[in-house]
């Protein structure tokens, strides 16, 4: 069972950008436990089985960094709960990869299996190491018909995702004093039309197959350039845009670009864009496993790395053993029982 593997994972300090350490014990793990075939591209490696080009091809996907935290009961089982950073996200879901790796590559599986495990998913989506490994091993990943992301989602299946933009709305003015705005002109008021915008934007519901979506702008920080005395210069506001899965990146750049022109922004710098994913509810792989487990389906509210499968036009959805409520809390725990079930329906499945 995967619990001595999570275990094992947990003891193992993996913050992001510090992911070595675990990607040579996932490694390590692979090549003298398994007959699968290892590559690695920093720290992140991709183990997968002699391929059956009469088989479909199954990836199972998991990032081993965390984001930093405290635990006060790391590595133990309280109320059938396992305690560690990073229990629900995603240390649960790596451990069953590695044990369906351990279990499946020495049997005939009814797919052709890839196993992923990547760094730096915790960060800038430029650094992300899942990026990395489609520019090096793309003719690799392409053969993939399916890909599991064992994201935290308390074994639903969560398919598409929205995708999501960082954007610096730009205002600039006058410096003054003070005592004297008159002689400036203030940059923070020339955000005002911006920021009335945003306090009467109500969510956006776009449906696919049953289920919604909600498209949603925010600030989330602002910044300027002057003091407590001073009328400032420029004043910046970040949008956080969480776009639907309809549009493209350029799509949704463009309509941001719209509003900084009706609200009067003089300039818009975009730090960070992710694109959304497909809502795959048609694969028939997928197809098969919900309805052979009777499991659940849910939108996907947020991003994850299932969207950079998709903008490589390979389906992908989240399915993990972990508790999404528990992601990135102080004393994070999964449910272990969560973790076997998981580990079950992905045995059961890939075998049969």
């Amino acid at each position: 069972m995967p619990l001595k593997l999570l275990k094992d994972l947990i003891a193992i300090p993996s913050v992001y950008g510090n992911e070595k350490e675990i990607a040579d014990f996932c490694q390590n793990l692979l090549e003298k436990e398994t007959s699968l075939s290892v590559v690695r591209e920093g720290n992140s490696i991709i183990a997968y089985t002699r391929f059956d080009p009469s088989k479909k091809c199954v990836a199972l996907v998991g990032h081993l960094d965390t984001v930093p935290g405290e635990n006060d009961y790391t590595g133990q089982v309280i109320d059938g709960k396992l305690y560690g950073l990073g229990a629900s996200d995603m240390k649960a879901g790596d451990a069953v990869i590695l044990k369906l790796a351990k279990d499946l590559s020495r049997v005939t599986p009814k797919y052709n299996l890839l196993f992923i495990l990547y760094e730096k998913e915790e960060g800038p989506f430029i650094d992300n190491g899942l990026r990395f490994l489609f520019e090096k091993y793309e003719e690799l990943l392409k053969r993939i018909n399916l890909a599991i992301v064992l994201e935290p989602t308390d074994n639903a299946v969560q398919v598409g995702c929205l995708g999501v933009i960082h954007a610096w709305f730009i205002f600039r003015g006058k410096r003054a004093h003070s005592a004297r705005p008159w002689e400036g002109e203030n940059a923070i008021h020339k955000g005002y039309k911006l920021l009335h915008y945003l306090s009467n934007l109500k969510p956006k519901a776009y449906k696919f197959g049953g289920l919604t979506y909600y498209e949603v702008l925010s600030a989330t920080m602002v910044d300027y350039e002057g003091g407590r005395n001073i009328v400032p210069e420029e004043f910046r506001v970040n949008l956080n845009f969480r776009f639907s899965p309809t549009k493209s990146e350029s799509e949704a750049k463009s309509e941001l670009m719209s509003l900084a022109e009706k609200v009067g922004a003089e300039k818009v710098e975009f730090t960070d864009v992710s694109p959304s994913a497909k809502v795959c509810l048609d694969n028939p792989i997928l197809t098969d496993l919900i309805t052979k487990f009777n499991l659940q389906v849910q939108a996907k509210q947020a991003w994850t790395d299932v969207a950079q499968f998709s903008a490589h036009g390979i389906d992908a959805v989240n399915f993990g053993p972990g508790q999404p409520s528990q992601a990135h809390q102080r004393n994070e725990s999964v449910e272990v029982e969560k973790v076997l079930e998981n580990y079950r329906i992905l045995k059961e499945f890939l075998l049969n």
